[in-house]
């Protein structure tokens, strides 16, 4: 295939804001750094056990001030052979030591000029009753409710061992799956899909299947953020999912995991390893399904007088996948402040799908016309990332932290797509090939500096560069006997570059019992696009001012209430804007729309939470309003019969929604229920027949109830209606399953049989697109009853398994 000449990156005057741009954030850090240096005194200790007088090793050493700020000074190990060094000033301070199967110990501590050379022994003693295993004593709640975000917990849900985060996401608030596994947040499809707080590869290449091969064991929490604070990125119109991975603790740990069923498998490993400073996590993960069959239909029906009566669409597609990623993460603590982590993931998969449909038209006067569309699809999908952040606290005060952070994204896709068209008096051969890379670079920083015992700012800049081309070469004949010839008027080619300026502020504060948050997140894009093969450029340079607000006050101390008004974004992307267009079938044809600009999207949230004991309770209202919202619509022309699908900021979009979620958390049994009640209006003003408004929502349930000992009974169900849109609108569809599982050999050994969907063989997605001219009803049809058998082994030799002191949460550090 031909490779694209892409055109110059940057042009002059867009270098020397790039290097002004660095130039700020190397001041900023220089600042920062030097800002208070001072002589600090050197305090020595070594920690022993107090029977055998033998030191230990990566004991957990804390330092706070001796005031009623209790602020922590540092937080640290011992090294291998039981000793600690603290740079510290002088003064009073509070010392605990502590390390599992060993009594804690705290007590007050006076650093002065005298303790500069000496060596302190600090004594441990041990616990009587030590355990032999590590055990969790404490369990989470299911749901809960931090701040600015809801978080579903995952590791505490026990069926999430042998799911994927498609099946998981089915029990989250805020979030609902229609059939065809598509996700919606907060009633929207534009949303950000986040791992660990960062951008991935597998994630923006394709959602639907990457949630589907991603194995819910390895997974801690799900955060869902629907009013994003400035230091977020101010895209994602729904907000953001971000997806917590689970943590290694002191020694080594990790598990095996396999599950099959009928129509899909996966199997997965994960591996973490803790020595001292130094930390490593390895995780891979493979899933894949066979012959997977699903069921098309779709009957368009023109309403005025047309070209044809009736064209019915009836076919079957069979789907092979197969996906596999890898990632590795490496933290290294340089001292008791500062740490630097490493991080790639490499993966990928392939796809291949066979579709045969026949198609009949009907006519007024003349014979119905019957013809065949035969298509063979395969993609490799390659992907591959790596990053590293550096995170340095200062002494005197652990809560002023800078942060720099840099991430690579790389993907390519190689397609081969075949097809046929056989009608009445003609056949039409088409063999398209298309290969396309994407590369992403982004660099940022982040500064937190508390001003007061109830004042905070945080501030940061962000810089990121994304590069893409493709190529699309169409092939074509009429007979089969003769060799392909190439079709120019339907290939394709492009070369697409944007760039992402960005920096913000946002101050938090309390006064008296009301806590507020507000911000401003400033965003200068520029769109750089080249579409050869329509002779189509797009020159776009644009800057977004993103405000936010919250405040939330606590009654009493079980009750809290939360207000939040946020702007939020989403831009084109190469897929809208490529002006290239798919006429495969020649009366359903699509294309972009290079002239779109950003959509902008105003949300209002109100929430209440409360937080007894091991129940949680929230109930929730919010509104949004879009009125240059991007959609997808449908056109139809009677006189040539052919529907025309395109793109535009023709919507208009107000959506009100009402949630409410419960969960308990007893001894043996763990369960909850949720729903949201959602009425949204959408229309296009460009064609005022078409429009949409009703009501949508979701209601769900969910138990684990423990039966004898080791073995669990648990289920979940619900029944879920997506929000309306301009075109497929999804009728209402019930969901539900039952698993049986049962832990064995100290728990390190558990195996579940699931049930789902047991009362049906298939299931039939409905969905439908109408205006004045026409009407489109369309079915899928896919397996509904799955039968799944999982199991997991876990091992590991745990040293420690402490629980994080609360303010100290770097799953908060969100660096896209």
């Amino acid at each position: 295939m031909k490779k694209i000449s892409n055109s110059t990156v940057f042009a002059q005057h867009k270098s020397t804001k790039y290097f002004v741009f660095i130039g700020i954030l190397l001041l900023l850090s220089f600042w920062v750094l030097t800002a208070t240096a001072q002589e600090k005194i050197k305090y020595q200790g070594m920690v022993k056990d107090s029977t055998t007088l033998q030191p230990i090793a990566y004991a957990s050493i804390l330092l706070q001030k001796n005031d009623a700020t209790k602020a922590v000074v540092v937080n640290a190990l011992s090294d291998s052979i039981g000793q600690f060094t603290l740079n510290i000033d002088t003064g009073t301070y509070l010392l605990s030591l502590q390390l599992f199967g060993y009594a804690k110990l705290a007590q007050k501590i006076k650093i002065d000029q005298t303790m500069a050379s000496s060596l302190k022994i600090w004594l441990l003693k041990p616990l009587v009753n030590q355990l032999k295993q590590i055990t969790v004593t404490g369990q989470r709640s299911l749901i809960s409710q931090d701040k600015d975000k809801l978080v579903y917990n995952v590791a505490q849900d026990p069926m999430a061992k042998g799911e994927n985060l498609s099946d998981i996401f089915r029990r989250v608030p805020m979030l609902s799956v229609d059939g065809e596994g598509n996700v919606q947040l907060n009633g929207q499809t534009n949303y950000k899909v986040l791992l660990n707080g960062r951008e991935t590869a597998m994630f923006a290449q394709n959602t639907k299947d990457a949630l589907r091969g991603f194995p819910g064991l390895v997974v801690d929490k799900i955060e869902i953020i629907t009013a994003p604070s400035a230091k977020y990125d101010a895209e994602g119109i729904g907000g953001l999912i971000n997806i917590i991975t689970k943590k290694g603790v002191m020694g080594y740990n990790g598990f095996l995991s396999a599950y099959y069923s009928n129509i899909n498998y996966q199997t997965s490993t994960n591996l973490s390893i803790r020595s001292g400073n130094f930390a490593i996590t390895g995780t891979y993960f493979l899933s894949g399904n066979y012959n997977n069959r699903a069921g098309l239909t779709s009957e368009t029906l023109p309403l005025q007088s047309s070209f044809y009566q009736r064209r019915y669409l009836e076919g079957e597609r069979v789907t092979n996948r197969f996906s596999n990623d890898g990632n590795l993460e490496m933290s290294y603590n340089l001292d008791s402040l500062q740490t630097i982590v490493a991080y790639a993931n490499i993966g990928g998969g392939n796809n291949k799908s066979r579709f045969d449909q026949n198609i009949t038209t009907d006519f007024a006067n003349a014979a119905s016309q019957h013809s065949l569309f035969t298509q063979n699809v395969k993609n490799n999908i390659p992907t591959f990332g790596l990053g590293s952040d550096f995170i340095k606290k200062f002494k005197g005060n652990t809560d002023r932290e800078l942060s720099f952070r840099f991430n690579g994204q790389f993907s390519k896709n190689d397609g081969l797509n075949t097809s046929l068209m056989a009608m009445a008096n003609s056949n039409l051969f088409r063999q398209n090939d298309s290969y396309s890379k994407n590369r992403e670079y982004t660099l940022q920083t982040d500064y937190i500096e508390p001003l007061a015992k109830s004042m905070k700012l945080e501030t940061g800049a962000k810089f990121i560069f994304r590069d893409a081309d493709a190529d699309y070469l169409s092939l074509s004949k009429t007979n089969a006997n003769e060799p392909f010839e190439p079709d120019y008027s339907n290939s394709n080619s492009f070369a697409y570059k944007q760039q992402v300026y960005s920096g913000y502020g946002s101050l938090s504060f309390s006064l008296q019992k009301l806590n507020f948050r507000t911000g401003l997140r400033l965003e200068h894009t520029t769109v750089d696009g080249d579409f050869f093969s329509s002779n189509t450029n797009v020159k776009q340079n644009y800057t977004s001012l993103i405000p936010d607000f919250s405040m939330n006050t606590k009654l009493g101390k079980d009750y809290t209430i939360v207000l939040g008004y946020t702007k939020r974004l989403q831009r084109p992307y190469i897929n809208t804007l490529n002006p290239f267009i798919n006429n495969n079938d020649p009366l359903n044809i699509s294309f972009g729309n290079p002239n779109l600009s950003a959509q902008t999207i105003h949300t209002l949230s109100f929430q209440n939470r409360l937080v007894k004991g091991p129940t949680f309770i929230s109930f929730g209202l919010s509104a949004s309003y879009s009125g240059n919202m991007i959609v997808q619509y449908t056109t139809f022309k009677p006189a040539s019969g052919i529907s025309t699908t395109q793109y535009g900021n023709t919507g208009k979009n107000r959506d009100a929604s009402m949630s409410v979620a419960l969960s308990t958390n007893l001894k043996k049994f763990n369960g909850g229920f949720g729903g949201t009640l959602r009425y949204n209006k959408i229309e296009n003003t460009l064609v005022s027949t078409q429009h949409e408004e009703g009501l949508s929502g979701q209601v769900y349930g969910f138990f684990t109830y423990t039966v004898y000992k080791s073995l669990f009974l648990s289920g979940n169900g619900g029944i879920s209606r997506p929000a309306y849109s301009l075109i497929n609108t999804t009728k209402a569809f019930p969901y539900y399953q039952m698993n049986i599982g049962a832990q064995l050999f100290d728990k390190k050994l558990t195996t579940s049989i699931n049930f789902n969907r047991f009362f049906n063989k298939w299931f039939t997605n409905r969905s439908y697109t109408e205006d004045a001219n026409f009407s489109t009803r369309s079915t899928v049809t896919t397996p509904y009853r799955v039968i799944y058998f999982g199991f997991t082994y876990n091992f590991g030799k745990l040293k420690e398994n402490l629980t994080k002191k609360k303010g100290v949460n770097n799953d908060d550090l969100i660096n896209n």
